[in-house]
């Protein structure tokens, strides 16, 4: 009775096993390299849709940025506030009173 009970188990077991091991043959041997290539293939794929997409996006970007650039009389207007503001600064770093300008503006 035991005899049966493990020859049971035991032709279960090899089964098992020997099918698992088919099934590792099988997709090592053939199912595998395909679906690399069809992976690879898929990936090139969406690297070149990605990269046409981000230069589209870049050009789009930089034609935005250069049609949103201010006017010159903005700029000088822009520069000149600046400049004033680093002045004060370093006036008030250097001890002159906040206001106080050398050129009696």
């Amino acid at each position: 009775m035991w005899w049966q009970l493990l020859l049971m188990v035991a032709t279960a077991v090899l089964s098992s096993l020997l099918t698992l091991a088919l099934a590792y043959y099988f997709f090592q041997r053939h199912l595998r390299p395909e679906l690399e290539k069809q992976l690879d293939d898929t990936l090139d794929e969406v690297g070149r849709d990605i990269e046409a997409r981000v230069r589209r996006g870049v050009k789009e970007g930089v034609r935005d940025g250069v049609a949103s650039l201010p006017s010159a009389e903005v700029l000088a207007d822009a520069t000149r506030t600046a400049a004033r503001s680093g002045v004060e600064v370093l006036g008030g770093l250097l001890g002159r009173p906040p206001g106080r300008r050398r050129d009696g503006e």
